[in-house]
């Protein structure tokens, strides 16, 4: 549900501060790029910077550099000390210098000829969000009346599982990321104080405090769970992606939402739709920051996004014919289109900046529409029934067929 990015040029009660990390990122480590010289032309690598990683030259100009020989990258902001990457002659070069990931392309999978539509593939699915106690913390959990609270991540995790199991039969081996209601990393907002109260230090600035003692330690404790679900959680995920689940490709399940209307009195909304995210459009003050550069790049060296928009494009097809929503479309310059099919958009979130192998955001359903609402209220069941004015199956049967008929248009897309 509108994912917000924890930027770390933070900006509260008009002021803002600025650094060159994010949040509880990590010193950049640009040796990570050694493995990728050679392995891209000049043309290749300034195509994906500017149609899918960041849209506007003047965002990326000042950080890279680009001849036909190589790419010159600034390592730290503030200082003349460049990275230098090789580049290929031409596209057989960079071809016989391609690394080879721990994921397998789709084309490479689907060569290998087998029975089954996606006997071969493994594939990471990931239940956004925590859902059970954590849900308030994470705002993603709302209450309407008496009815039932609606909370994200338990929706996410009961899907998850349901597609886990139809994926078995048609060959895939699948792996959950999340696989109950408690978080990945074993940090918690109260061992996260002393990061907490350093970001509290760094919006404050030389500012004179303007709340109470009581006001700022709420404040602190709070910035505190942010870290904890918002950066530590989604780190922890992808150190368990990269490294020890390894899968071909991740599946991020969420449900959207609409704001409220009246943020005070919680009202539904008519709007339902959907859209699929693939990584892209890094912003000015994210490329800025240095971890996130080299977050970025090495997504686009290892070239991740071809799988990506082929894996988001299916998706989006599939939940188009399975649904009948409309697609939801960005207008503002924190996403870019990708390819022709409506509803796939490429955003710079943690989770696909981190997670090398392809990954696609899932954005069906508007959570708090009136019509999800309701469907979300008849729960779980087995058939059809009248839901909404309509009959339907449930929401959970129809989110699991959806994706499966993704992920199989996907893999069919790459069959020779």
């Amino acid at each position: 549900m509108n994912h917000l990015l924890l930027a770390t040029v933070i900006s509260i009660g008009g002021s803002s501060v600025s650094a060159s990390i994010s949040v509880l990122g990590k010193k950049p480590e640009w040796s990570r790029l050694d493995v990728y010289h050679n392995s891209i032309t000049s043309v290749a690598f300034e195509e994906l910077l500017r149609k899918v990683y960041v849209p506007r030259e003047s965002w990326w100009k000042g950080w890279i550099k680009i001849d036909e020989k190589e790419v010159r990258i600034r390592k730290f902001a503030g200082k003349e000390d460049w990275y230098v990457l090789p580049l290929a002659s031409c596209p057989d070069v960079a071809a016989r210098n391609h690394r080879k990931e721990y994921w397998r392309s789709a084309t490479k999978l689907r060569a290998l000829a087998r029975e089954k539509p996606l006997t071969g593939f493994h594939i990471a699915l990931d239940p956004g969000h925590l859902g059970g106690k954590y849900s308030e913390m994470e705002g993603r959990h709302f209450v309407i009346g008496d009815a039932a609270p609606v909370k994200e991540g338990d929706i996410a995790l009961l899907v998850a599982k349901r597609i886990s199991k139809s994926l078995g039969g048609l060959g895939a081996r699948v792996s959950l990321v999340r696989n109950r209601k408690k978080p990945v990393t074993k940090e918690t907002p109260k061992s996260l104080r002393q990061e907490a109260e350093a970001w509290q230090k760094r919006i404050e600035g030389d500012a004179v405090p303007t709340q109470t003692k009581k006001e700022r330690k709420k404040m602190v404790r709070r910035r505190g769970e942010i870290l904890f679900f918002r950066s530590s959680e989604i780190m922890a995920r992808a150190l368990k992606v990269n490294e020890k689940i390894k899968p071909d490709l991740v599946v991020c399940i969420h449900l959207n939402a609409a704001p409220w209307p009246t943020p005070e009195k919680k009202s539904l909304v008519a709007r339902n739709d959907y859209h699929v995210l693939t990584n892209g459009a890094y912003l000015g003050g994210e490329i800025a920051l240095d971890n996130q550069r080299l977050e970025m790049l090495v997504k686009l060296l290892n070239r991740s996004h071809k799988d990506e928009r082929s894996l988001a494009e299916c998706m989006a097809g599939s939940f188009k014919r399975t649904t009948g929503l409309p697609a939801f479309a960005y207008k503002g310059p924190n996403a870019i289109k990708v390819g022709k099919m409506e509803g796939v958009w490429g955003r710079n979130l943690i989770a696909n900046r981190l997670y090398e192998c392809p990954v696609v955001f899932l954005e069906p359903y508007i959570a708090n529409s009136k019509e999800v609402f309701s469907r979300i209220q008849s729960g779980d069941y087995e058939g059809a029934k009248m839901v909404a004015g309509k009959l339907r199956v449930s929401l959970v049967e129809e989110y699991v067929d959806a994706v499966v008929a993704g992920l199989v248009a996907h893999a069919a897309s790459h069959a020779n």
